[in-house]
Order: structure tokens, then C-alpha cells, then sequence
């Protein structure tokens, strides 16, 4: 009916701009509720397409919306590494390596905060996302304070999920995305609906 089309074509619109803002296709855009959403949505989307693999590595640093479905994940029987940072707030990549060395057949994800929401330390996912493509391991990145403030291009960086939240770049409070790059083994985590 009419004011469905307008409302897809508004949507549509949106995805387009997003897909300019972050220079990725168009579908690989899945829009969420916020960064919360998306950040569980990658979490669980990978954990579920790439078992039996039970290890999830995040670091230290991470928000709330990753550190805690992270830490009930570990309760439920996931395996959990915590990189931990320097003094200065920067994941010690070297530690990553090292547990990417010995355990990557068993790791299903590395999921890393880009701009720290309480310091404003930068992390770069460059070498971070190599490490992960040496390894076979998807990245997913927390990007919600850097979108908008930085330039991103997806299309450069070896990242596979990303998440965002609009308000933190002056769009609507209750509107986020995550990207899912294509290829990437993911599963949506909620049933029902195409």
C-alpha cells in the first residue's frame, strides 16, 4: 500500500546514506534499535554461525553493551579472553596475537571497541583486523563513538561487523545499524519474519 512504499523508500534512503557514510553496499546494512542491539546482534550472530567454536575475545576496555552480554555468555560455558591495554589505554596487540597464534581454531570472534567512550583513546583496528584475516577469526568492531567523527571506509578496512548508534552523530535516538560485510558467516539472532 502507498504508505508502506513510503516508508521503504524513506528506509532505503536512510541505508543509502549510511552505506555513503561508512562507504559500504547498501545491503550490508542490517538496521537495529541502537549500538546495543547490533553489538549483541553480532555476538550472538557469529557465536551461532561458527559453532561448535567457543571462544570469544574482547578486550578490557569494552562498553557495557559488549562486556556484558560477553560476560553472560562466558557464564553459559563460552570461553572468554579479555585482551588486556597499556597504561595509555591501547589493547596490547601483541597479547591478541599470541592468543590468536595458539587458540584460533577454537576462537569464533574478536570483538574490539574503535574510540573508548570514557578516555577517547583510538584504537586501529588495521592491524588488529590483520590478525584476525591471518587467522580466519571474523572482527567485529564497536564503532559507535567514531562513526561520524572520523573517516571510515569499509570498503579499506579489514573489518566484517561493525556497529553504530545515529544519536551519537546527531541522528535519531532509537535507530543503529550493523554492518555485516558480505561473505561473512552470520546468523541473524532473533526468528521470525524474513
Amino acid at each position: 500500500h502507498r504508505f508502506g512504499q513510503e516508508a521503504r523508500q524513506a528506509v532505503e534512503r536512510a541505508r543509502h546514506q549510511v552505506a555513503a557514510l561508512l562507504d559500504c553496499e547498501p545491503r550490508e546494512l542490517v538496521f537495529t534499535s541502537g549500538a546495543t542491539e547490533s553489538d549483541n546482534a553480532a555476538l550472538h550472530g557469529l557465536l551461532a554461525a561458527r559453532a561448535p567454536r567457543k571462544v570469544l575475545i574482547t578486550s578490557t576496555i569494552e562498553h557495557s553493551a559488549i562486556r556484558e552480554p560477553a560476560h553472560a555468555l562466558a557464564k553459559a560455558g563460552y570461553d572468554l579472553v579479555e585482551i588486556p591495554v597499556s597504561r595509555g589505554g591501547f589493547l596490547e596487540v601483541d597479547r591478541l596475537a599470541q592468543t590468536l597464534a595458539a587458540r584460533a581454531a577454537e576462537v569464533a570472534l574478536v570483538s574490539i571497541i574503535w574510540a573508548n567512550n570514557e578516555t577517547g583513546v583510538l584504537i586501529d583496528p588495521v592491524p588488529i583486523g590483520a590478525l584476525c584475516r591471518e587467522h580466519r577469526v571474523p572482527f567485529h568492531v564497536d564503532a559507535t563513538q567514531a562513526v561520524g567523527k572520523i573517516p571510515i571506509s569499509l570498503k579499506q578496512l579489514p573489518i566484517d561487523l561493525l556497529s553504530l548508534s545515529a544519536h551519537k552523530f546527531h541522528g535519531p535516538k532509537g535507530a543503529g545499524a550493523l554492518f555485516v560485510r558480505r561473505n561473512t558467516r552470520w546468523a541473524p539472532w532473533q526468528r521470525g519474519g524474513p
